[in-house]
């Protein structure tokens, strides 16, 4: 992976936060805070009485069910965000976590995902204003210590595993609300909790609802990485197939297929703009690219044809086993450079390979290409209970009117969209249909936006987008996020300042045919016909 990129951006520190890294975690470690925005909260929980640096100090060595707190560290306030203390708390065997305490609380909690791999805590929301507002929050490493166990490669321990796939947030909450009661009093009993993650973070929100539905009010999640085992397998699969003679897409190659979906797709909402927001309506005949002549960066040859047409088909692997849906015709095939997401490159190579090799095989000599799916059927059975989130009969999580938020961006070229659509689609046929589902559920989807993150070749839509705040008002006043104007905004450089509405699926932002194409006020959301 490239470290030479990495600043303490709120963008790039989210594109690590879903995908983590070792070589990462002290430099992240010095990043703080998130973007401003969102609507104001409820008025602010007042300090309690004394020193606040001493109130800090004393839970230094306490113990909150089963954790011991290791540190604690008061921040004084800033221009933007007030005076917290952060106590981290460690309970064996290597499970970490922090609460971050405002000194003027809004009486909200938000527990903050992780992603990829985990092991290490970073502890800033997606949601832009979270810090700036009062919010108390939670953050684990869930269940290990990635300096210890780089990459996969903690798998092979059956507890580590364990905390990871769904042992952790329980674990973790407890004791936090432990924490918080102690700083806050009793008026914790009557806040509300969210949880809020993307991609790795967005599995573990759905993991709460399915599988703990009394420990959250709500969940956001945000390109859920929820069917783990045919997303880890679809990597093994694309890579596999790259390496055969002559089928691998150079990053010009990439290029040439990304155009060819920009000029066959991007007006179909309206607007020529670099941005695809109708992937479903995107029908293009990859057999156009085809090279005519000699083989040439602007034209595919017959076994990039086929490396580029896996990329788009649905995926089975062990003979239909475990599937993967396929990807949207989006134009973001060029989502970042060949460290990240550029199809086939150190990312694909490091999530395939590692889950091949730790969590699959259990044998970190064996090589990723080589570990055959169907002689690890009973491995994988087990590891899609252990960590796969795709259970769609939410009944224990409504039954305790719990509310949840599902979003995805176009060109995430880690998750497809199509994933969450299917596992949408799956909610609302469990539900008992769209009316009962539309009292629970509802989802986005952010055209233009790549994986969990905003980088300057990443996407050419908005990134930026509070979702927290629309969550809790869902469930502290019943106003649904659908009956309020959600705007994303671009938080990086080009074109840095658009914002789109979002549109709750179907429905796309639809370009009005006047008024500046970077105003949310010239789009409204439309249903497909």
């Amino acid at each position: 992976m490239k470290m030479a990129l990495l600043t303490c951006r709120r963008d790039t520190h989210r594109r690590i936060n879903s995908w983590s890294m070792v070589a990462a975690a002290a430099l992240l470690a010095s990043c703080g805070g998130s973007g401003g925005g969102g609507s104001s909260p409820p008025a602010l929980f007042p300090s309690a009485t004394g020193s606040a640096q001493a109130a800090c100090n004393s839970f230094l060595n306490r113990a909150f069910e089963g954790a011991t707190i290791t540190q604690a560290t008061l921040t004084p306030p800033t221009d933007t965000t007030p005076e917290t203390c952060t106590v981290r708390g460690e309970m064996p065997p290597e499970l970490a976590f922090e609460v971050k305490l405002p000194s003027s609380w809004n009486q909200r909690v938000l527990f903050i995902g992780g992603g990829g791999f985990d092991g290490a805590i970073y502890p800033s929301a997606y949601s832009p204003g979270v810090a700036e507002s009062g919010y108390a929050t939670i953050a684990t490493n869930h269940g290990h210590d990635a300096a210890k166990h780089p990459n996969g490669s903690f798998a092979m321990d059956p507890q580590l595993l364990q905390d990871y796939a769904d042992g952790a947030v329980p674990k973790v909450l407890a004791s936090a609300k432990a924490v918080l009661r102690s700083r806050y009093g009793e008026s914790v009993s009557r806040s509300k909790f969210v949880y809020e993650g993307c991609s790795g973070g967005g599995r573990q929100a759905l993991i709460q609802a399915q599988r703990h539905p009394d420990l959250f009010d709500g969940v956001i999640a945000r390109a859920p990485a929820n069917a783990y085992t045919g997303q880890f397998l679809w990597y093994q699969k694309i890579l596999k197939q790259l390496a055969q003679p002559d089928a691998g897409l150079s990053i010009p190659k990439v290029k040439t297929l990304a155009n060819f979906m920009q000029s066959q797709c991007d007006a179909l909402d309206g607007l020529k703009d670099g941005i695809i927001s109708r992937p479903e309506a995107c029908k293009p005949d990859l057999a156009q690219l085809r090279c005519t002549g000699a083989d040439a960066d602007s034209c595919l040859t017959d076994a990039q044809l086929a490396s580029a047409k896996v990329l788009y088909e649905p995926t089975d692997v062990a003979g239909g086993r475990y599937t993967w849906p396929a990807f949207p015709y989006v134009g973001g095939e060029t989502a970042d450079d060949a460290s990240w997401q550029a199809i086939g490159g150190a990312t694909f190579q490091v999530l395939g390979g590692d889950y091949m090799k730790f969590f699959v095989a259990q044998d970190p000599s064996a090589d990723p290409l080589k570990v055959d799916p169907l002689q690890y059927t009973n491995r994988l059975d087990h590891l899609a209970r252990l960590i796969d989130a795709v259970n769609p009969d939410l009944s224990g999580f409504r039954a305790r009117n719990g509310k949840m938020l599902l979003m995805h961006g176009t060109t995430d070229w880690l998750i497809t969209q199509n994933n969450t659509t299917d596992y949408y689609s799956k909610v609302v046929a469990a539900a008992g249909g769209q009316t009962a589902a539309d009292r629970f559920v509802e989802y986005y989807v952010l055209a233009g936006n790549d994986h969990c993150a905003a980088t300057p070749d990443g996407g050419k839509g908005p990134d930026s987008v509070d979702l927290v705040t629309p969550m809790f008002d869902w469930i502290e006043t019943g106003t649904r996020p659908s009956a309020t104007k959600i705007v994303a905004t671009r938080s990086v450089e080009p074109a840095k300042g658009m914002q789109r509405p979002m549109c709750r699926h179907p429905q796309f932002p639809k370009y009005n045919g006047v008024g500046d194409s970077e105003a949310a006020s010239s789009f409204t959301c439309t249903s497909p016909g």
